[in-house]
């Protein structure tokens, strides 16, 4: 009789025992799910705001202010005694400044450059997320030492996925170079001193972002006062700065 009776408990306590361990687990899904009714509720909410908000406006572009700027070696593309110069501190990974080249800047040669009107110059200004901005600068200018600067140029800015030296290399023939001498050029270290040059200039004029672009008269000079316009700008946003320069000469 006794065994029974033991028997008995013992089958209590572990029925009670699950018991407990069944309302404890029933007790944390219920919080969970409370947990995320709380999130589904506060999600719900902040859409609704968004929508009442309205689409995000644009943010301005900050006004052009002037700034004296100086060039040095580089390289420049139209005619040298042009009387207005564009100077642009760019980057080869930056969309914005592939966007520029690709759309904004064919409008310019076409109508400013091509024409005697502006001459255009390429400053280099690596960002320092863009791992592959530095290399891509270096490869550019290791073609202009063998007068292909600007076919280099494009290329990078046409070609997005292969600004790696190891996929910059292998085209240098297709773009008239001297592959053993390019390649040689490309892997010098000293050939980064001259991009380090042009990022500490564009620091010291107040670049913070590319593109960035000093419009102004050309003078007699490696300097001038030009008007500073950061970010990407339209074409019909930059006519009638350039104009205005033009006017003055």
């Amino acid at each position: 009789m006794r065994t029974i009776l033991i028997i008995l408990a013992i089958i209590l306590l572990f029925s009670l025992g699950i018991n407990a361990w069944t309302i404890s687990q029933l007790s944390t899904v219920k919080k969970g799910m409370k947990d995320q009714q709380l999130k589904v509720t506060k999600l719900a909410d902040d859409v609704k705001q968004l929508q009442t908000a309205g689409p995000r406006k644009p943010s301005k572009p900050e006004a052009p202010k002037e700034v004296l700027v100086s060039f040095d070696d580089d390289y420049i593309k139209g005619d040298p005694k042009a009387p207005v110069t564009i100077v642009e501190f760019s980057d080869y990974q930056c969309p914005y400044c592939r966007k520029f080249h690709n759309e904004i800047l064919p409008k310019i040669q076409e109508e400013y450059i091509s024409t005697g009107k502006v001459r255009y110059i390429f400053r280099d200004f690596p960002l320092s997320f863009h791992k592959l901005a530095v290399p891509a600068a270096v490869a550019a200018n290791c073609a202009g030492e063998q007068g292909k600067y600007w076919e280099m140029n494009d290329f990078l800015f046409s070609n997005p996925g292969k600004l790696d030296p190891a996929k910059i290399i292998p085209e240098a023939e297709s773009l008239g170079l001297d592959k053993a001498k390019f390649e040689a050029c490309v892997n010098d270290d000293s050939k980064k001193a001259e991009v380090d040059a042009d990022f500490n200039a564009g620091r010291k004029y107040g670049v913070r972002g590319t593109p960035s672009l000093f419009i102004g008269k050309t003078g007699d000079g490696t300097e001038m006062n030009a008007l500073y316009l950061r970010g990407l700008r339209q074409f019909d946003s930059l006519k009638p700065i350039i104009d205005k320069q033009l006017k003055a000469n």
